[in-house]
């Protein structure tokens, strides 16, 4: 299941034929780190500009065009899938893509989001973002096809003749948990959006205040709903820290969709003032950017992350993050956060209050922040994903 049935030289390590998968640009994840993650890594092939790589994209034909804007020269690989994602790209598509890329002549495929097929003649590259669905599984595997999809899927992946992932905490994860090898697994990191412009602290204030009546002092959480993101820990640590601040705000940026159901069931049941807490659902690019300037920090509560983007975000736009070290958090944020033991609301809610209280404390770390976001490349990214293609064709 999922092993190579002829190998491949690709012009003996010359002219490399990569097929990627470009699907997650045309359905709702295309506003997601998976749809983030895919559009980022093709600009920045398309600015390295590789002579040796001729790319081919999977695209889905009866779903709306994508607009990802800048792309590599590429050919395009039509897939038809169904509309309920759910069922045809978990249990049904590794059978449909050994179908459709079978007269594709690649020598490497890329699979964005585990959906690799199960026969190939190529190389398989599979990137990992995070290994949330086997650590909750009563979350996120409770429906049968959920369950079916995922087994199949982990299972195809292990086979994968390479395996990115986003940080070291998700490398270290896929070793353990799936039993990967070690030399299998390459760490490529992610980046901010290119497209990503902050103003400064005082203007993104302002546009907070217009936009969403946003008082001057807030703290800010961005993300989805999910168990891992913990918003019941993430609202008892800002209603500690609210309590000995009356004017502290807490900003809530998030796709208001059917997750959505554990904020609203989080803020009927925990101690926190709804006064006192401002839900703006999905916002633009332009309005986060001004949100993530003008907040005191992003406040980080998720039990795991498998990059943590939104607090790389809050640190491009000159903003400290106050959470836990879970997952790659820590690797992300290095030292221009406060930072605690995953878990722990008592610390967490301890250190949001030591931040607010010492404005040289808070002055100390957002100076750290852009440099430290300028750490991570999608320049990089895209030089350090080709690297793992032609490694793969190397071995034989």
């Amino acid at each position: 299941m999922g092993t190579i049935t002829e190998s491949t030289s690709a012009d003996s390590l010359g002219t490399v034929r990569v097929g990627f998968d470009a699907r997650h640009l045309q359905t709702v994840a295309r506003v997601r780190g998976i749809g983030r993650y895919s559009r980022n890594l093709l600009g920045a092939f398309a600015r390295r500009a590789p002579r040796d790589v001729e790319w081919s994209l999977v695209r889905l034909a009866n779903f709306p065009p994508a607009d990802p804007g800048l792309l590599p020269p590429h050919t395009d690989i039509n897939t038809r899938r169904l509309r309920r994602p759910e069922l045809s790209m978990l249990a049904l598509d590794p059978i449909l893509l050994s179908v459709e890329l079978a007269g594709a002549n690649l020598d490497v495929y890329h699979s964005t989001q585990l959906s690799l097929p199960v026969r190939r003649s190529y190389r398989a590259v599979v990137t990992i973002h995070d290994l949330a669905p086997l650590i909750w599984p009563e979350d996120y595997l409770r429906l049968p096809y959920a369950r079916l999809g995922h087994a199949w899927q982990y299972a195809l992946a292990k086979r994968a003749d390479a395996i990115i992932a986003v940080s070291d905490a998700t490398r270290r994860d896929i070793v353990e948990r799936l039993g990967v090898p070690e030399e299998r697994v390459h760490m490529v990191s992610e980046a901010v959006d290119d497209a990503f412009a902050p103003p400064d602290h005082d203007e993104g204030r302002r546009l907070a205040r217009e936009r969403f009546g946003v008082p001057s002092r807030y703290v800010l959480y961005v993300g989805q709903f999910d168990a891992r993101k913990n918003v019941r820990g993430l609202l008892r640590a800002f209603a500690a820290a609210a309590d000995r601040d009356k004017d502290l705000r807490l900003v809530v940026v998030g796709d208001l969709g059917k997750l959505s159901a554990r904020l609203h069931d989080a803020l009927t049941t925990e101690r926190v003032p709804r006064e006192r807490v401002i839900v703006t659902g999905f916002v633009d690019d332009a309005a986060l950017a001004a949100l993530y300037a003008g907040a005191e920090c992003l406040l980080h509560a998720a039990l795991l992350e498998g990059f943590g983007l939104t607090a790389l975000e809050s640190l491009a736009a000159g903003t400290p993050v106050v959470g836990y070290a879970g997952g790659a958090v820590a690797e992300v944020v290095g030292g221009a956060g406060l930072l605690v033991r995953a878990g722990d609301e008592d610390a967490l809610a301890g250190a949001l209050t030591r931040f607010l209280d010492d404005p040289a404390l808070g002055a100390s770390l957002a100076a750290r922040t852009r440099a430290r976001a300028a750490a991570f490349s999608w320049d990089r990214a895209a030089d350090e994903t080709i690297a793992v293609y032609r490694r793969t064709l190397e071995v034989s």
